[in-house]
């Protein structure tokens, strides 16, 4: 259900561990100052949409440690069409192995046919039976098609694999990977409209800019593909074509795993564009239901050395000179809280006195940085950016509430309402103050 860490993205980015029961996960995350809304037009809002979307989603990177994929089930006849050389459409019996060697696409199939594609233009792969099944990747079904995108901007060898797939077909497969499957079904309407909306917002940012509107990871929502859950699609049914608005435009529907007990704000943990910066997203006031439940309250202890190497590290992988020139940390402190009082920023002091203040969500990802230094990822990743930290001489205990970054719609807060008689409308009322549910298409 949410994000621990994150990377830039335009309106949102988010990245963390996750499974399929939905134990950890986030809708997105990024730098407090949004350091990927360079060339976005900050003055617009994603206007809501009028027909359903297409999505493009992510599903497999071959890069130099997976270099290659397996589509198709056994025996299953697949159409591979590329998408602007000859020969055409070539069907083969499944499953197929792809990759890239010597600047053009690698592709075998079952009987060890190689199908003749000479370069590397896109390609789209369906099944032969029609728009009905769906089509494997590796051991997981997916609906739709699928189109490999090659990215030598990441090596020779390296590409994308990208499920085409209906916004309503897409969507099972999110909720189910989001939410424990014993929950209400009055949390999975309400994650349905969250997961819809944001996909949304999503789809308008990347078109044009490129390949693909989300990833199938947490970076984006998680989301597993084929799925059969009665309550699952029942939610996704019934709540069909239905977003998040507010002002005629649309509402990024923001969501993590547990806010942990107080709001955040998607402008203070998202980033800084004119769609996180409206009533709904500004967060619920007062305490919220959620702080009962187990992951609302944490302790985790760190080596006041270790930490002080990962905040070094991340400040020379971001060319942060103030961080990467820190000695031995004497204190952290809140300097800055939203106004539901939790922290939005933190100052860091060395024992020579260097200060260095930190977004509080930069500052979490810099406590759980994993690279360079001789540094591992951390036994227990801090879950969230609301924290206080008391450091003694050689440790530095953190005691944080929640899991993610805390705007928009809590899931266990969801999911404690929904179990005390609250609709799925009353549910995103609660989190998104302001804003109204409406069919954008139907």
């Amino acid at each position: 259900m949410a994000a621990l860490a994150a990377a830039p993205a335009a309106l949102s980015a988010c990245e963390s561990e996750s499974n399929s029961s939905g134990q950890v996960s986030e809708a997105s995350t990024a730098d407090s100052a949004g350091p990927g809304l360079s060339g976005i037009k900050r003055t617009r809002r994603p206007p809501l949409p009028t027909v359903e979307p297409m999505m493009r989603v992510r599903v497999f990177r071959a890069r130099a440690e997976t270099p290659s994929v397996q589509i198709g089930e056994t025996d299953q006849w697949l159409r591979v069409f590329p998408l602007a050389s000859a020969p055409g459409t070539v069907v083969l019996r499944g499953p197929l192995q792809l990759c890239v060697e010597s600047g053009r696409w690698s592709i075998v199939d079952k009987d060890s046919r190689r199908a003749p594609v000479e370069n590397l233009d896109g390609l789209d792969i369906a099944s032969l039976a029609g728009a009905g099944p769906a089509v494997h990747i590796n051991d997981r079904l997916y609906p739709g098609s699928l189109r490999l995108v090659a990215r030598t901007d990441q090596g020779p060898e390296a590409f994308d694999v990208i499920n085409l797939v209906p916004l309503e077909a897409y969507l099972p497969g999110v909720v189910a990977a989001e939410l424990f499957d014993h929950w209400h079904l009055q949390t999975r309407a309400a994650q349905a409209i969250a997961a819809r909306s944001f996909a949304c917002s999503e789809h308008t940012l990347f078109r044009g800019r490129r390949a693909y509107d989300v990833t199938n990871t947490a970076r984006s929502q998680v989301y597993i593909g084929r799925i059969e859950h009665d309550d699952t699609l029942d939610a996704v049914r019934t709540t069909r074509g239905q977003v998040l608005a507010y002002d005629a435009a649309l509402v990024p529907g923001y969501y993590s795993s547990c806010c942990g007990g107080l709001a955040a704000r998607a402008v203070d943990v998202i980033g800084n564009h004119p769609a996180n910066d409206i009533a709904p997203l500004a967060g619920r006031e007062g305490e919220d239901i959620c702080i009962t439940v187990k992951v609302a309250n944490w302790t985790i202890q760190r080596p006041v050395q270790v930490l002080t190497r990962r905040l070094i590290a991340y400040g020379k992988r971001r060319g942060r000179e103030d961080l990467a020139g820190l000695a031995t940390i004497a204190s952290i402190e809140v300097v800055e809280s939203n106004v539901h009082q939790r922290p939005v920023r933190y100052a860091v002091t060395d024992v020579r006195a260097n200060r260095v203040e930190l977004g509080a969500e930069t500052f979490m990802r810099a406590a759980n940085y994993e690279q360079g230094q001789g540094l591992s990822r951390p036994k227990q990743p801090l879950m969230s950016s609301y924290l206080r930290a008391v450091v003694s001489e050689s440790t530095v205990i953190f005691k944080g509430h929640g899991l993610g970054h805390g705007a928009g719609m809590c899931q266990y807060g969801a999911e404690q309402l929904a179990r005390s008689g609250k609709s799925h409308r009353d549910i995103m009322a609660w989190y998104y103050p302001e804003a109204e549910i409406v069919r954008a298409y139907t």
